[in-house]
């Protein structure tokens, strides 16, 4: 596989999907996102260890990490596939459908998200 630095932006949202519907599945409990973000850095091979390095916006010059950006779109588009439940602020938990859905599956993965994002 390419490198998690190397993927378009859609393409490691796409990316981080799976491997968070993996880690759910794996963990059969609600999780915080500071959780998940741990869990994706330190056990998922393609993301670098360096992945919450801070950038400067070149529009705001604020600070902001990409890495975070893209877990919170994952994040989101899971939830519009509902895949995932959100029963609390921060909170995140696997949906009745994202207990039973293959996440080798990723088209069918992919779809659902498509599919969520259009309603």
């Amino acid at each position: 596989m390419t490198s998690y630095n190397q993927l378009s932006t859609y393409k490691q949202e796409d990316y981080l999907e799976i491997e968070i519907l993996k880690y759910l599945q794996k963990v059969h409990q609600p999780v915080t996102r500071p959780q998940m973000i741990n869990y994706l850095i330190t056990n998922v091979e393609n993301i670098p260890n360096d992945a919450l390095k801070i950038v400067i916006s070149k529009k705001t010059r604020r600070p902001y990490q990409p890495f975070k950006n893209r877990v919170s779109f994952a994040l989101t588009s899971l939830y519009k596939a509902k895949l995932i439940k959100r029963p609390s602020r921060g909170i995140t938990e696997l949906s009745k459908l994202g207990k039973n859905v293959n996440p080798n599956n990723t088209k069918y993965i992919h779809d659902l998200v498509m599919k969520g994002w259009r309603i």
